[in-house]
């Protein structure tokens, strides 16, 4: 079988992706041999130079012998099984350390601690979420008053812990802070993982309404990073009260859940139609939300006249200035990367050939946070949304001109682009939320042609906004009117008898043989396209 370079740098890739994947749900008594998985990774390492070298040595007495990468399966599999101990030793890296110089350590005790907001404060309904990341920790009575006692104060100590405090004073990305709290280990709750969840962002110790004060004096200083965060951070409030002052709930929520990030302002019966309708995803930043939205953006523009290049660009504006309006968090960065590969093979016009472009994003990010793979969603969904386009959508395309159906302005490859990412995200939404609609296609169908508007819409609200301040509830009525059809479509939706399925427990070797026959599907695709 003749490998070229690229294939067997995908196999690579795939092989990291698979050590780590299975790192995730090993034993962690397992996973923590890291010189283990190291010497094995040494070994292959090794086994594959040599193995190379002999290759090599074959083919310079016999030209018709095959080099490593037109051949050479021992070299290959060797090559797989490298980067398969290169991921699991990657995991086993990632692991916390229970050691004094890590604030996990303290957990189950009182302590004083100082340290820094590192994230917009998450606020919620009379309560707010800080991510302190820990500067200094010093024991401390429960029942004391805070104190400055720099003797006794143990620096060096390091990591993050997540506070819930009261939603009044105020606090702000950057703020320096001092509190005593009873540190605890987050704990999993009505089967969700909570544990894992903060895990993936290095969180390890949780604070619950500790004895809070802002810092006398500073410990971190303000870098030139945190002064354009908290640029970011307070322009940011200053469109959430153009928002709020322009329109009614919950178009005001909607609105801060889309352009913003801000997920808490929508009700949550609003939250459940959506769900049984199939659109929950607008309200994310996630992977398959933001390429959805940065592939349709492109497929609109190039529908409405403009050249492959320009509708290119002004699609890649339209992403970075999403991810910067949403303050560039980790996440939006990570769906940014995946949207713009996206719109790089659309302009190519081989989004077809996506795929190894995608697995090797997924390696880099891996290699970079290797937990993301299984307590993320936002990851698995972004991926296999990608995927399903890089993958199903030239089947859809395919038969849509097989059935000689219109393109009608991009509308055709929008709705194409939309069931491709949701053929394949299908298993882990209705396994994680439990909810199967069966009108998902059409109602975004019906949905995202307004984004494009809603969006225009909004900025232009925000721009007449910040010029005429007392015109604003003229200025975001076309959104208002738009959120309006949005809302009204899905309660008329939801109110279709059999629109969705509730299902409480779904097997997870259904999902499997639900992957495998899209797998199949697409090699005879493939086959037959050949």
């Amino acid at each position: 079988m003749e490998m070229t370079k690229s294939k067997i740098f995908l196999i690579g890739c795939l092989a990291f992706i698979i050590g780590a994947g299975l790192a995730a749900f090993l034993p962690e008594r397992i996973v923590r041999l890291e010189l283990f998985w190291f010497s094995l990774a040494a070994g292959c390492l090794a086994a594959v130079i040599l193995s190379w070298l002999g290759c090599r040595d074959i083919a310079r007495r016999d030209e018709a012998m095959p080099r490593l990468y037109d051949g050479g399966r021992r070299t290959v599999l060797l090559l797989f099984c490298l980067c398969f101990f290169l991921g699991l030793w990657r995991y086993a890296l990632s692991l916390p350390e229970n050691s004094p110089d890590k604030i996990r350590y303290y957990n189950g005790r009182t302590v004083f601690v100082a340290g820094t907001i590192i994230n917009e404060p998450d606020k919620r309904i009379g309560s707010q979420k800080l991510e302190i990341n820990v500067n200094s920790v010093d024991s401390a009575d429960k029942d004391a008053p805070a104190r400055d006692t720099p003797a006794r104060r143990l620096y060096g100590v390091s990591g993050k812990i997540l506070v819930t405090t009261d939603l009044y004073p105020e606090y702000s990305y950057g703020d320096e802070i001092e509190m005593i709290c009873n540190l605890e280990v987050p704990e999993e709750f009505k089967g969700f993982a909570y544990d894992r969840y903060l895990a993936r962002h290095d969180i390890y110790s949780v604070c619950y309404y500790p004895r809070l004060r802002s810092a006398s004096r500073s410990f971190g200083g303000q870098d030139s990073q945190v002064l354009i965060y908290k640029k970011i951070f307070a322009f940011k409030d200053e469109l959430r009260g153009l928002v709020n002052n322009g329109l009614p709930e919950p178009a005001a929520g909607l609105t801060r859940a889309i352009m913003l990030g801000d997920m808490r302002g929508i009700p949550d019966d609003l939250r459940v139609i959506f769900s049984q309708v199939g659109i929950s995803h607008i309200m994310s930043i996630s992977g398959s939300h933001i390429s959805i939205l940065s592939a349709m953006a492109m497929a609109i523009l190039f529908g409405l006249g403009l050249k492959r290049r320009y509708a290119f660009y002004g699609a890649v504006f339209f992403l970075f200035a999403y991810i910067i309006l949403v303050g560039a968090p980790a996440s939006a960065l990570r769906s940014g990367f995946m949207g713009f590969l996206v719109l790089w093979a659309l302009n190519l016009g081989r989004l077809n050939k996506l795929t190894n472009s995608l697995v090797l994003a997924a390696a880099i990010m891996l290699l970079i946070n290797p937990r993301l793979l299984r307590d993320d969603i936002g990851f698995q969904l972004s991926f296999l949304a990608v995927l399903g386009m890089s993958e199903i959508n030239p089947l859809l395309e395919s038969l849509s001109e097989r059935l000689k159906i219109p393109e009608f302005k991009g509308m055709r490859a929008v709705f194409n682009m939309t069931l491709a990412a949701e053929a394949l995200t299908l298993p882990i939404i209705v396994y994680n939320f439990g909810i199967l609609s069966v009108v998902a296609p059409i109602a975004n169908l019906l949905v995202l042609w307004t984004f494009p508007l809603l969006m225009a819409a909004c900025l232009a609200g925000w721009a007449l906004g910040f010029i005429f301040p007392g015109l604003v509830v003229l200025w975001f009525f076309p959104v208002g009117l738009i959120f309006k059809y949005i809302i009204v479509l899905s309660r008329l939706l939801s109110k279709i008898p059999g629109v969705y399925f509730t299902i409480d427990y779904l097997w997870s070797g259904w999902a499997l043989l639900y992957f495998l026959a899209i797998i199949i599907l697409i090699v005879k695709y493939r086959k037959k396209t050949r």
